[in-house]
């Protein structure tokens, strides 16, 4: 899930390049707006930020994982 959402994320930015570089040499002009790059925007913010809520998910479990061994081993010592 986390690999599929860095995916979309880094598509929706290069698409967004690509249609903003369009735009300006006037390429594919009936395919390319502003609301629909703002669109592409809104997907790699919202791609991200779920992308890093996990990660960050992961890495307190991780964290409280290793504080239980911490505390396990101390009390072993």
């Amino acid at each position: 899930m986390k690999k599929t959402l860095k995916i979309i994320s880094t598509v929706s930015i290069l698409l967004f390049g690509f249609f903003w570089i369009s735009s300006k040499f006037d390429f594919l002009t009936e395919y390319n707006s502003i609301d629909f790059r703002n669109i592409l925007v809104l997907i790699a913010l919202f791609t991200s930020l779920k992308y890093l809520q996990m990660e960050v998910k992961d890495k307190n479990a991780e964290i409280q994982e290793l504080n239980l061994k911490l505390e396990k081993s101390k009390k072993e010592i």
